[in-house]
């Protein structure tokens, strides 16, 4: 969609309602209102993506303290697109405009969808506003950084990666389970086969100088009765 074509919709409805125009920029109309100045900055982006937005937003508040009221222009069809919180906490708003009605009703041909939230210009200079405004852009400047960085099919594959690991360490974990278990029994049988081992004939072993001795023979069988 040609700017060119955005720009003299815009005008001709702003014109319709008493707005006189003051400036009129490549993408951009400065409008007076009564003792209030409006800026619009156009898009002609039909289904913008949340970083696109974004960016125009963030360039839209360079110069906000230049204007009582600031908004984007966005094609009509871009209306589901739009986060209506992020615009009204930075004071933008936004105008949906539509060439197509242009000829045939040229007073739908615009729409107000989210108003600007004016703003006194300082006198001066205003600390408070300044401030406030240098913080929204670090935000938006954040916000973009945030959006740009965010790969959601890397974030699938290592989700998917660390759920492969857990299930093969849960694996592990329950063979270790299984084996303890094993050595356990073994070791408690090894324990009452040694146990009954020394409780019976173990015990009647004599040592080697005393194995051969003759007396030893005798000796059992005057212990026996035999003698």
């Amino acid at each position: 969609m040609s700017i060119e074509i955005a720009k003299k919709v815009l005008e001709e409805w702003f014109a319709r309602r008493g707005l006189r125009l003051e400036y009129e920029g490549e993408r951009e109309l400065v409008l007076i209102e009564g003792n209030n100045k409006v800026y619009v900055r156009i898009s002609s982006e039909e289904f913008p993506t949340e970083s696109y937005i974004i960016d125009e937003l963030s360039a839209a508040m360079k110069n906000r303290l230049k204007y009582n009221k600031a908004y984007i222009a966005f094609p009509r069809n871009a209306r589901g697109l739009i986060n209506g919180k992020l615009f009204k906490s930075h004071w933008v708003g936004v105008y949906l405009y539509d060439v197509s009605s242009a000829l045939s009703d040229p007073d739908r041909a615009v729409e107000e969808l989210i108003p600007s939230i004016p703003i006194q210009l300082p006198q001066g200079g205003n600390e408070e506003i300044e401030k406030r405004l240098s913080e929204i852009e670090k935000t938006i400047a954040e916000l973009r950084s945030a959006v740009d960085g965010l790969n959601i099919k890397t974030l699938m594959r290592d989700v998917a990666e660390l759920r492969e690991k857990l299930l093969r360490m849960e694996s592990t974990i329950n063979d270790l389970i299984n084996r303890v278990s094993r050595l356990e029994r073994v070791g408690i049988t090894a324990a009452n086969t040694a146990q009954v081992s020394t409780e019976g004939g173990g015990g009647g072993e004599l040592p080697d100088f005393l194995s051969d001795n003759p007396w030893i023979e005798v000796l059992r069988r005057r212990g026996g009765g035999g003698g």
